[in-house]
C-alpha cells in the first residue's frame, strides 16, 4: 500500500562518517568526538570494526539524521541565543568561552548590567572558565568609582557560584582539583577531570585552598 510504502521510506536511517559530519558541521574532527563524549552520545556512534578506539578510529559512524541534534547543541554551547536576547550589554565581539552549564550564570550577569546605570557604560567583554571558576571581563567607564566597585562585586559573586554549578550541564556540582585542567563538574560528568590530584573533594575554592602542593592533603 502507498501509505505503507512512504512510512518504510521515513524509517531508513542513513549514516555518515564522522568526519564528513564534523566537515558538515563546520568543526574540527576532534571537537566532534569531544562533543559526543561529553554530551554521553557514544551509544549513537557505530563502527564496523568492533575493536576500534573512538578517539582514533576512522570507521565510526552515526545517523545522519543526528546532524540537527549538534547544530542545536553547537549553538547552545556559542550561546546564540543569549547573545541575541542580551546584545544590548555586549561589546560587539564578546568572548563566551565557557560551557554551557553556566548559561543561567551569564544571564543573570547580563540582566544586572542592564540595571546599572547607563552613565556607567557597562558591556560585558568575555565570561571564560579558568582553574574551574566563571571569570568575568568587562568595559565600563573608568572614572566611575562606584562602577567598579558594583563589578567587582559582580565578579566575584558569580566566580563564587560557579564553584557549586557544572559547567556542562548546570546541576549541582564541585571543584575537580586535576593535574590536567581543575573543572567544576557534578558526578555524572566527573571523569572529565580525571585523574585527580591529592586535595580534590578538600579543595572548594582554588583561589584561597591551600596554593601549593605541598600544603594539600596526601592519600597517605
Amino acid at each position: 500500500m502507498p501509505g505503507c510504502e512512504r512510512h518504510e521510506k521515513e524509517d531508513v536511517v542513513g549514516f555518515i562518517s564522522l568526519s564528513e559530519a564534523a566537515d558538515r558541521l563546520g568543526i574540527s574532527l576532534l571537537y566532534l568526538r569531544d562533543l559526543i563524549d561529553r554530551t554521553d552520545r557514544k551509544e549513537t556512534v557505530l563502527d564496523p570494526d568492533k575493536t576500534a578506539d573512538f578517539w582514533s578510529s576512522t570507521t565510526s559512524l552515526i545517523p545522519e539524521r543526528d546532524l540537527r541534534t549538534y547544530e542545536h547543541m553547537l549553538a547552545r554551547r556559542r550561546f546564540v541565543r543569549f547573545c541575541e536576547k542580551f546584545a544590548d550589554v555586549l561589546v560587539d565581539d564578546v568572548e563566551l568561552s565557557c560551557r554551557p552549564g553556566w548559561k543561567l550564570l551569564l544571564e543573570r550577569v547580563a540582566e544586572r548590567v542592564r540595571w546599572m546605570p547607563s552613565e556607567w557604560n557597562v558591556r560585558l567583554r568575555k565570561a571564560r572558565e579558568k582553574s574551574g571558576c566563571l571569570v568575568l571581563g568587562f568595559e565600563y567607564d573608568r572614572d566611575q568609582q562606584a562602577a567598579y566597585n558594583e563589578i567587582e562585586r559582580l565578579r566575584e559573586e558569580i566566580r563564587l557560584s560557579s564553584l557549586s554549578m557544572c559547567e556542562e550541564c548546570g546541576r549541582q556540582a564541585r571543584f575537580r582539583y586535576s593535574p590536567s585542567r581543575s573543572l567544576t563538574l557534578c558526578g555524572r560528568h566527573a571523569r572529565l577531570a580525571e585523574p585527580t590530584l591529592p586535595g580534590d573533594g578538600v579543595m572548594a575554592d582554588p583561589a584561597f585552598d591551600g596554593g601549593s602542593l605541598s600544603e594539600l592533603p596526601s592519600d597517605g
